[in-house]
């Protein structure tokens, strides 16, 4: 059985993907899963190809049917997966972000949902996928060559910030669709916030995962996106500087260096529409 999806976002996670859902969502040459982030491809492929089709609604004649889901890109499994299921004429969007701020977002989401207390030159180290899910080169790569490189769609967090519209240009570009002037590209989709309970969060988190397990994604999306919810588990997100004073500590000159090389190694596979994201970091 063919999968039902004609385009995926496949990562990377804290680079743009809620508002792409968000734009995406409103668009009539789309439909989108009835849940973002079905983990279909990663973490529930043994539900089954029928299973999956039920997560989508009648595309009716819409051009692309597809899901937004943010971890695929850093899964192997789920990339071969993929290649094998989503048929021929498929498009995969990546948007990739300075990785230092990307790393900053993440961790400020571990913050979020009580994953982490540390300070964040302990966190990237006990935390590996802080940077490891900074690093794009590998998963870029794997990407190109398991789906092909002309069906993978790079776009640029860089450009969602500065121009929205024109990152929401050549998203649709990216997917064949008309652009459309009217979709709401200025709405704001904020970093995470504080959560007011971390523990009250990881409980419900697990709650969630349980439910996704039982079948129902769909149920928990509706529950994530309820505004009363998120007013009563999360305060205003902390405006305080990460990295104020940590360019001496070793863990973040390793992580600075990382992203140095592997800024090489992406300019290596793209060329020089890569942005020049080491000119803002620390020495």
């Amino acid at each position: 059985m063919t999968a039902p999806a004609n385009f995926l976002y496949l990562g990377g996670d804290k680079c743009g993907s809620t508002w792409i859902h968000h734009i995406l969502d409103k668009h009539p040459q789309v439909s989108l899963a009835q849940a973002k982030e079905l983990f279909f491809f990663d973490r529930f492929y043994d539900k089954g190809m029928g299973w999956y089709a039920d997560q989508f609604p009648d595309p009716g004649t819409t051009l692309r049917q597809g899901e937004i889901c943010h971890d695929y890109l850093y899964s192997p499994q789920a990339l071969a997966r993929i290649a094998l299921d989503l048929p021929v004429n498929s498009v995969f969007l990546i948007c990739l972000r300075d990785p230092l701020a990307r790393s900053i977002s993440h961790y400020r989401y571990l913050l979020k949902i009580g994953h982490v207390k540390a300070e964040f030159a302990e966190a990237i180290v006990t935390h590996p996928q802080i940077i490891g899910h900074s690093l794009y080169s590998e998963h870029l790569a794997r990407a190109q060559d398991l789906l092909g490189k002309e069906r993978v769609r790079v776009l640029w967090f860089d450009q969602l910030q500065s121009d929205p519209a024109g990152f929401g240009r050549t998203m649709c570009d990216a997917l064949g669709i008309d652009y459309l002037p009217n979709l709401p590209y200025a709405d704001r989709i904020l970093d995470s916030a504080g959560a007011r309970s971390p523990t009250l969060v990881r409980h419900l988190r697990s709650t969630g995962w349980l439910v996704r397990r039982l079948g129902f994604p769909a149920l928990v999306s509706r529950v994530k996106d309820s505004p009363a919810l998120q007013k009563a588990l999360f305060t205003r997100a902390s405006s305080t500087p990460i990295m104020a004073n940590l360019a001496s500590e070793p863990s973040v000159i390793n992580m600075l260096a990382q992203f140095r090389k592997d800024h090489s190694a992406i300019r290596a596979l793209m060329g020089s529409i890569v942005p020049d994201w080491p000119a803002g970091w620390a020495p």
